[in-house]
């Protein structure tokens, strides 16, 4: 992702969205109902929040420097 620039945020936001998707699949390979459940709560997250959550953790280490 790192790779990524401003320009090609489109493209991060599809390799993204194919991580998601291998990621989800593994959960739904799980066989405990409640371990299925937490798994695919833990990969959820759109591309968008993704973003978002990064830019606030980015600027609360600035913030403390």
């Amino acid at each position: 992702m790192v790779l990524c620039s401003p320009l090609g945020l489109s493209g991060c936001a599809f390799f993204y969205d194919m991580q998601q998707d291998v990621a989800q699949h593994q959960c739904e390979k799980r066989m405990d109902w409640n371990e299925r459940k937490t798994c695919l709560q833990q990969n959820k997250t759109t591309y968008e929040q993704y973003e978002k959550q990064r830019e606030d953790l980015r600027s609360k280490g600035t913030e403390k420097k």
